[in-house]
């Protein structure tokens, strides 16, 4: 029965017993013939007997560890002496490899310390197992987005602070199915280029790429991408206009604690909420032209088809540059110089939503370990967590 439990069918129990440590299982390969490394040639003579402590999966919620009696073989044709070849563990290991699987997956979510702490593993072993497994599941992985990537690719470039002092990391993502492509340091032209060049295969797959205002990484997609369209996402834009009324606000002292009501889209303002608003602007008319133009610019991203997206846009613009608020013309002048690439939204409605939601889930990788030495290791958990099974499938 404890054969049958164990599941690994290459072995057989000889005894098992329970000491203070845990259970100790005493097992030997089934098979009795192994294939000399050396010639090929099939061979029965035993030379020798060794035994290897491992550690297995726990049963019980008691630790396990087997006694393997690996034998020793030496070739009739060669007269090379070898050991028998172990499926279930590999060589110079002291842990079976699902329990080193089991170990990996327990890491996935949190830290390798709290994981090393609690089954009683050094540290540095535990270490050394989750980033030998991760390197291979990250090769695996890749290789999969890669098979899956299609014509008509959209992707999303953002940036994510590392660390303080303005240390950035440069985020791809696949914008449909929602799965970080590749991490790079800065966010800089170069490191966007060099980032979209190794992870990017054909230049043609490319049919959108959303971006924020920041100039090098329009500059990079520019330079690889001449082709693609590119579209500014309109949170970035409307947060622009937003940013202008809360300016204005400011020049009002008495209004220290009407943001709130001022920046909320009216349409979700209480009934009570909207007579104080109403209080404010009939008190405050020149800052009611502050209120009306961020409105009317949320009722821009509304508006249907191209055309006429465009005419509101350059009507706003129009109305901006002649309000009496040095933010809303900054604004305004800002909004003129990327009107192109805010207008293709229209034509390719895509925005930066997921890479923001992966942005929050990277900060709380780095939270939990409490920030990462080595950035390296830090793409590799972000590219692993951040990636799970959504390559290959095509949300909407």
């Amino acid at each position: 029965m404890l054969s049958i439990s164990l599941g690994l069918p290459e072995f057989k129990v000889i005894k098992h017993e329970l000491l203070s440590y845990g259970y100790a299982i005493h097992v030997e390969k089934t098979e009795t013939q192994e294939r000399c490394p050396h010639c090929g040639f099939a061979t029965s003579s035993v030379h020798d007997r060794r035994t290897r402590k491992v550690r297995d999966l726990a049963i019980f919620h008691q630790p396990v560890y087997l006694f393997v009696k690996v034998k020793r073989y030496r070739c009739w044709n060669c007269s090379q002496v070898f050991s028998a070849s172990l499926e279930s563990i590999s060589p110079n290991q002291h842990y079976t490899n699902r329990f080193c699987g089991y170990l990996y997956e327990l890491c996935e979510g949190t830290t390798i310390q709290e994981v090393s702490r609690k089954h009683r593993i050094p540290y540095t072993t535990l270490e050394r197992i989750y980033y030998s497994i991760a390197s291979k599941k990250a090769k695996e992985r890749q290789t999969a987005i890669e098979a899956s990537s299609q014509e008509g690719m959209v992707l999303s470039l953002d940036e994510i602070a590392v660390k303080k002092g303005h240390q950035y990391e440069t985020v791809l993502m696949d914008a449909r199915a929602g799965s970080v492509m590749g991490m790079h340091a800065d966010r800089q032209c170069d490191s966007a280029i060099n980032l979209l060049s190794q992870n990017i295969l054909s230049k043609e797959m490319v049919q959108t790429v959303i971006l924020d205002m920041w100039e090098p990484y329009h500059k990079a997609v520019r330079s690889l991408f001449p082709s693609a369209s590119i579209v500014i996402d309109k949170y970035h834009v409307v947060q622009k206009v937003t940013q202008a009324l809360d300016q204005a606000r400011k020049e009002f002292s008495p209004l220290k604690k009407a943001r709130y009501l001022l920046l909320k889209g009216c349409e979700k303002l209480r009934k009570d909420q909207r007579l104080r608003l109403d209080d404010i602007l009939e008190e405050y008319p020149t800052l009611s032209i502050a209120y009306y133009l961020k409105e009317l610019f949320r009722d821009f991203y509304r508006t249907d088809g191209y055309n006429e997206a465009k005419e509101r846009l350059e009507e706003w613009i129009k109305l901006a540059k002649q309000s009496p608020f040095a933010s809303f013309q900054e604004a305004a002048n800002t909004l003129e110089r990327w009107k192109e690439p805010i207008l293709s939204y229209f034509l390719c409605p895509y925005t930066n939503a997921r890479i923001e939601g992966t942005n929050h889930k990277i900060k709380n990788i780095k939270r939990r370990a409490y920030g990462y030495r080595n950035l390296e290791r830090f793409r590799l958990r972000v590219f692993l967590e951040c990636t799970g099974n959504t390559t290959g499938s095509q949300a909407a």
